[in-house]
């Protein structure tokens, strides 16, 4: 839907591809085991060939069954590099379509650091994918996971909960407590707690994130102004969900883990917020903001009624016999109500979405999406003052 790199479910991938590894590793040790049984079992042939035959068969259908799961591993791991490499390249260009470049010398030098310090972080985890499970690296990528842990939130504490110039520094900070967490499951024991403990920190916080976003803003501003914003955190919430059961349950890599195409997707349910504002070259009629919408029908005056959250009982159709655009652009959150316009051909579709209900479905739908207690107060009705 928008040109940007799904980075939540790279960063999954990437713990996924680290699991791999590990596995891999234990399957071989195992693997190792089972040859020296066959060894073993030859040495016994002539005290006890009915003995060696039964050892033979157990040992056959083991083999069989680790040979499917190497299998399996190794189809896996071929993502590895190619997820790699999309995330060194978002992290290269610094975000560049999601946050306004700020022109003062003090933010220049945030950035650098920040493209620094994860561009290390990014190839101490390449480094380590490639030599599991050597804890050596695996120490030496906790230690970078947390100098950029530490210097984001020092970052984030800078700026207020719910800017949009946030998104970046939080995918950083999933990026930077993956790292961690794959790391203490390469180290394995008592390591894995803390990696499930991290991640699950992380969620919470990712959804205070998102409900503070939320918190206030128009369906114009969230469908219109910047989806990208309320796109990526979806993505980055269900990786990091994904990832917290996947680190939970701790066992072997299959289907279960991998994102189905339906979970690739996002639908805000504001598609068609966005076509009503795009331009459009083609000769239509337009309506401007301040173009009275005559109320002809008892089904514009029901929509009126429950526009304006009239009472049905006490209502007089002939007190309200029209309705300027720029009303019902105001309602939706447009910058320039009364300047701004339509085609004619999509006022019913503006109409829908200005009403109390659309917009409290759209704010259950985020609820829902990122499993929150309460449902982000949107901006809507009760904000206007409905000219008379």
């Amino acid at each position: 839907m928008f040109n940007i790199a799904n980075l939540g479910v790279n960063i999954l991938n990437l713990g996924v591809g680290i699991y791999n590894s590990v596995q891999l590793h234990k399957i071989k040790k195992k693997l190792d085991r089972n040859q020296e049984q066959v060894q073993s079992c030859v040495e016994k042939l002539d005290r006890n060939n009915e003995q060696i035959q039964t050892c033979f068969n157990s040992i056959k259908n083991a083999l069989t069954v680790q040979h499917r799961t190497l299998e399996l591993l190794i189809c896996n791991q071929c993502n590895l590099a190619q997820q790699m490499n999309i995330l060194r390249e978002e992290m290269r260009t610094g975000f560049q379509n999601i946050v306004e470049e700020v022109k003062d010398l003090e933010a220049r030098r945030r950035r650098e650091e920040f493209e620094t310090r994860t561009f290390k972080l990014l190839k101490t985890y390449e480094r380590f994918t490639y030599i599991l499970p050597e804890l050596l690296e695996a120490d030496q990528l906790i230690e970078r996971a947390e100098d950029l842990e530490a210097w984001l939130r020092t970052q984030l504490n800078r700026i207020d909960i719910g800017k949009p110039e946030r998104l970046p520094l939080m995918v950083a900070l999933a990026f930077s407590v993956r790292a961690k967490a794959d790391a203490f499951e390469a180290k394995g024991g008592d390591y894995t707690s803390f990696a499930t403990k991290d991640i699950g920190l992380l969620i919470n916080q990712l959804r205070d994130e998102i409900r503070a976003f939320c918190e206030g803003r128009s369906l114009y501003t969230l469908g219109v102004e910047m989806p990208e914003i309320l796109y990526q955190y979806a993505f980055l919430n269900r990786s990091l969900c994904r990832g917290y059961e996947f680190q939970k349950k701790a066992k072997q890599v299959d289907s279960e883990f991998i994102f189905s195409e339906e979970e690739l997707k996002w639908d805000d349910g504001m598609q068609e917020l966005r076509e009503l504002f795009r331009p459009n070259i083609e000769h239509t009629q337009f309506l401007g903001g301040n173009q009275d919408i005559k109320l002809n029908t008892l089904a514009d005056y029901d929509w009126y009624i429950r526009f304006a959250n009239q009472d049905r009982l006490t209502f007089n159709v002939h007190s309200h016999p029209s309705i300027k655009l720029s009303d019902i652009l105001q309602n939706i959150g447009h910058p320039e109500p009364q300047t701004g316009g339509i085609r004619k051909t999509t006022l019913n579709t503006l109409m829908v979405f200005a009403l109390p209900e659309t917009i409290n479905n759209i704010s259950q739908l985020i609820q829902n999406e990122f499993e929150l207690e309460n449902f982000p107060k949107l901006r809507g009705l009760n904000n206007l003052d409905i000219q008379k």
